[in-house]
């Protein structure tokens, strides 16, 4: 799950002076770590449309983008569980 962050002071920044509302609202929403599945629905906007947005204000640096690293399932306690929690179904 991608999670996005806006820059500190991202809103009052000199290259945000001609950010449409939907920017605005979308650096407010997300000046706490936000997985952009949220955004998209505290926007009530389709996920393309808030990747596009998520892009704009990504090109002006107002937000970083953290992308999840994938983790190994390696532990075989719990690889277990999930074998037997998938034999239950």
């Amino acid at each position: 799950m991608t999670m996005v962050t806006a820059v500190p002071g991202a809103e009052g920044h000199s290259y945000a002076y001609d950010l449409q509302p939907e920017h605005l609202t979308l650096l407010r929403l997300c000046r706490l770590p936000t997985p952009v599945a949220d955004l998209a629905a505290d926007l009530e906007l389709p996920l393309g449309v808030v990747r596009i947005l998520l892009s704009d204000v990504r090109e002006r640096r107002l937000i970083t983008v953290d992308h999840p690293v994938p983790k190994r399932l390696t532990d075989p306690q719990l690889l277990r569980e999930v074998a037997d929690g998938l034999r239950r179904l």
